[in-house]
């Protein structure tokens, strides 16, 4: 896990950077900008989008799947089972999120377009973290990686309510409606299919179709009631079935040459994990941040320095980020609350400077906050320098502390 997690920040991160530098060459810079605006199918009802609205619309529901089953088997199996191991960073994630926002607010007073982007410097990104913290700090333990991991998924569902209440528009309530009606297709069929692979094999594939079809209704009502249709996404993951079980087949059954047996299985949402993570990490996620980082510099150059947006998200990320989650912290451990073991003030600081890392879910609400506005380029080279300053705090404090030693020894 830790090698994949340090290969897909690696990967998303040379993809946002190579976005940036090709949308800025003469040669490709026109060619990037018209890809990005083709519309590749003419639908109706609203669906006419361009490549980057449905890789922005469409494609990243399959990374918020993901997240929605890991959320789903989190709290049935793990971290989030245990209420004694998740106050903590629950408490830290909301401090992670309260003073990016204040930062954010008090750069961007007297300015109402400016402020539309409030929420961009509150994500985490957890596959950057995780990598970077494994680089950086190698001594941390199992312990402190398993608090980074509970705060990133409570700082995910942070953001998925800000993009819910703070990013979407009820224009149509009625489908809403629509949206439920595919929820529910996807959550029964999704159960048959696993009960007919135990039955009869043949009509997994079918189920599997249909719970498909109740997704892609469930999108497409988010889509056209005002919500921003990835949220679809979540709500799937979380009802998927989670559970182990033990169970043999039938006596006597003898169908599609399924031998009766005692078999251990995995539960559905193990299954579409394990398929769809690695399509989330390696295409997903880099297309979104290739396209997303995909502007020109032209109209910011040396006004970028003085621009409010732009700050706003940077020290929103650096300094917010690590203040705010380090200060809950502090405030819990007055409370009675144990710091995860094996902690010490240095590893627990560079954690917290490491939550600055924000990335996707970063550049998708600077999208949504600030399309078609010439902020949004201040705002997506904000989380890019905010999320590289954060990374460059840990380095030289790490190497700083090394030579520290190596000048005792």
């Amino acid at each position: 896990m830790a090698e994949n997690d340090r290969i897909t920040g690696l990967f998303m991160m040379a993809c946002a950077l190579a976005g940036l530098i090709l949308a800025n060459l003469p040669e490709t810079g026109p060619g990037l900008n018209a890809l990005a605006a083709w519309i590749p199918l003419d639908l109706p009802g609203g669906l006419s989008l361009s490549l980057k609205d449905w890789i922005q619309d469409g494609l990243l529901t399959i990374f918020f799947l993901t997240m929605g089953l890991d959320l789903r088997q989190e709290a049935a199996t793990g971290t989030l089972r245990d209420h004694r191991q998740v106050l903590l960073p629950m408490l830290a994630a909301l401090g992670g999120v309260a003073v990016p926002i204040l930062i954010y607010y008090l750069f961007n007073l007297g300015s109402p377009a400016g402020l539309r982007g409030w929420a961009v410097p509150t994500a985490t990104d957890v596959a950057f973290s995780l990598a970077a913290l494994q680089l950086l700090l190698p001594k941390a333990g199992p312990a402190l990686q398993a608090f980074l991991m509970t705060l990133a998924i409570f700082d995910d569902l942070i953001g998925v309510l800000l993009i819910a209440l703070g990013y979407s528009s009820l224009g149509q309530p009625s489908w809403l409606l629509v949206c439920l009606v595919g929820l529910v297709v996807w959550a029964l069929l999704i159960r048959a299919a696993r009960r007919s692979a135990q039955i009869w094999r043949p009509l997994m594939p079918l189920f599997l179709l249909g719970a498909l079809a109740g997704g892609l209704l469930a999108w497409h009502g988010l889509f056209k009631a005002g919500i921003h249709p990835v949220l679809a996404g979540v709500a799937m993951g979380l009802l998927t079935p989670v559970a182990r079980s033990n169970e043999a087949e039938p006596s006597g059954t003898e169908t599609a040459g399924i031998e009766p047996s005692h078999v251990q299985t995995s539960s559905p949402a193990e299954q579409l994990d394990r398929l769809l993570t690695p399509l989330s990490a390696l295409v997903v996620l880099p297309v979104f941040a290739f396209f997303s980082l995909s502007i020109s510099l032209d109209q910011l150059g040396p006004g970028l320095l003085t621009d409010r947006v732009f700050w706003g998200a940077t020290l929103g990320l650096a300094l917010g980020k690590p203040l705010g989650i380090l200060t809950m912290v502090i405030l819990a451990s007055h409370l009675g609350l144990r710091r995860p073991a094996g902690s010490t003030t240095g590893n627990m600081i560079g954690l917290c400077q490491l939550c600055g890392i924000g990335f996707t879910m970063s550049f998708l609400i600077a999208n949504l906050a600030f399309a078609g506005s010439p902020h949004l380029e201040s705002a997506l080279l904000g989380v890019l320098a905010g999320s590289i300053l954060s990374v460059l705090v840990v380095a030289v404090g790490t190497i700083a502390g090394r030579l520290r030693s190596a000048r005792r020894t």
